[in-house]
């Protein structure tokens, strides 16, 4: 069968967003034996099992039914399920290396930029009205993933679908080794706040990550279950980085855009509260998101057509480059 450009290209980009998913991955397994913790294999294995199993999926509906939008939602789909094994496991073990905390540094850095964080919380808690919906938005992010890589996957838009997971796996990695070098508990933690200082709130993330970040930073034998893991990470804060790189993919079709941009503006406002993070924490996470989209697209951006051509008679007849 005689393959097109697009088709070259399409293979092209799933196979740099597999091979980055999968040396991740590798990288993270292979340093596991250094440290001390271990991997429930089960709950690791079934989305691993099934985000390949979907990548199967994928490769038989583009090669063997020519159904390429069914083909690249699948993919993508398989994609989405086991990048976050490595990110996960990843800002786990890099907790491990036991690198001094940041929070006082991070604090100062938010005063000396006239960022008031508990000034911020008080005003939050006396319009407590706001914090429902910032909460959903801040809580939205599998949600509106798998809404982006459908809705751009089945309208024809799969390259903006595959920039937009390429980009949160090099946020995602940065973002850990960044967290591995400055470690941090939270702003609720290390201001030593409790539930009395905001009673009309209820922060998303302020306390339930303690436990497994001081455990891992202590040394202690550790298991990773994927089941009951949570987001460790305080800077830079990879939510804040997930919003724009959303807001981004959104962007990319009509009907989304605006929605999107809505709620992944309310993620951003929602993250210094819900989070625990810093505002110094946010704009990192910005910044990173940033450098990961113009990466993830220039990596995966089509090659010039000339660049592609038909093998003379006698050989396989598809696309060769020069």
């Amino acid at each position: 069968m005689l393959g097109g450009t697009g088709e070259l290209e399409t293979r092209r980009a799933s196979a740099i967003v597999w091979g980055a998913i999968l040396g991740v991955l590798a990288t993270c397994l292979f340093g596991v034996p250094f440290t001390r913790v271990t991997i429930e294999p089960l709950p690791f294995m079934a989305p691993l099992s099934v985000g390949l199993a979907l990548a199967g999926a994928g490769w038989y509906y583009g090669n063997r039914r020519c159904e390429p939008k069914l083909a690249a939602a699948f993919d993508c789909m398989g994609q989405s399920l086991v990048f976050p094994l490595a990110a996960a496991l990843g800002s786990y073990l890099v907790i491990t290396m036991g690198f001094p905390m940041q929070d006082a540094a991070l604090h100062r850095l938010d005063l000396a930029l006239g960022l008031d964080w508990v000034a911020w919380l008080g005003w939050l808690d006396r319009h407590a009205w706001l914090a429902p919906l910032l909460t959903f938005a801040y809580n939205s992010y599998m949600f509106q993933g798998l809404i982006l890589t459908l809705v751009l996957c089945f309208s024809g838009r799969a390259m903006a679908a595959r920039s937009m997971i390429l980009a949160m796996l090099v946020a995602g990695a940065v973002t850990v080794v960044i967290s591995g070098l400055l470690p941090a508990l939270s702003t609720f933690e290390y201001l030593k706040l409790s539930p009395a200082d905001y009673p009309n709130l209820r922060p998303a993330a302020a306390f339930i990550h303690l436990r497994d970040l001081l455990a891992l930073h202590a040394g202690d034998a550790f298991v990773f279950d994927t089941t009951r893991t949570q987001g460790i990470i305080t800077f830079p804060s990879y939510h804040a980085a997930l919003a724009l790189i959303l807001l981004f993919a959104g962007w990319s079709h009509p009907l989304l855009r605006w929605p999107f941009v809505v709620l992944n503006i309310g993620m951003i406002v929602a993250t210094p509260i819900d989070g625990g993070h810093y505002f110094v924490d946010v704009f990192a996470g910005l910044g990173i998101a940033c450098v990961a989209h113009v990466v993830a697209r220039r990596v995966l951006a089509p090659r010039p057509a000339e660049r592609y051509k038909l093998r003379p008679a006698g050989q396989s007849q598809v696309f060769a480059k020069f």
